[in-house]
């Protein structure tokens, strides 16, 4: 039996993708800051993951018209997880850069760090999608094409939120 993957290994496989792709070197001082906001955000994401595996299950969206059809279970868990990630990314986002606030440090250099810890969020949250969402629907087995389709559109709307946050900073 395999094991779930866990938060470090998906920070773990962020941080050695955005290795390779060349990030600069810092001197000792920017290396030590670098460290030091990496410690702010693991454990604000560490938290954040804490508080999301207390979640029982995720409500689908309050906007829906009464006429309207609900959502098969495996969409309604994805949608929750997307709101879920509408409200953490910018929330991490913000702890990086109240990091930074008063620090006469400019934190564009340091950017990766807090983009490896929204990337491995993101990971996680469609691991707990693949791993927990069918388990809200009886009627299903496997991921369907309808399964995959939730799961695509889960994963361009956290990568959006994340890529607009990164835009924003």
């Amino acid at each position: 039996m395999t094991e779930q993957a866990t938060i470090v290994d998906f920070i773990s496989a962020s941080l050695d993708g955005m290795s390779r792709s060349g990030r600069q070197i810092f001197t000792p001082s920017e290396q030590s800051l670098a460290d030091e906001a990496a410690d702010v955000l693991d454990s604000e994401l560490e938290e954040m993951v804490r508080e999301l595996e207390r979640v029982a299950s995720c409500q689908q969206e309050d906007e829906v018209s009464e006429d309207a059809e609900p959502l098969p279970p495996f969409e309604a868990f994805c949608v929750g997880l997307g709101r879920i990630g509408d409200t953490l990314l910018p929330h991490l986002f913000r702890v990086f850069v109240e990091h930074f606030s008063g620090k006469n440090v400019p934190h564009e250099a340091f950017i990766w760090i807090v983009r490896a810890r929204a990337d491995a969020f993101v990971a996680y949250l469609l691991q707990i999608a693949q791993v927990h969402g069918l388990a809200f629907d009886d009627s299903v087995t496997r991921m369907g094409k309808a399964e995959q389709i939730a799961l695509a559109n889960l994963g361009a709307r956290l990568r959006g939120i994340m890529q607009r946050e990164t835009e924003n900073l």
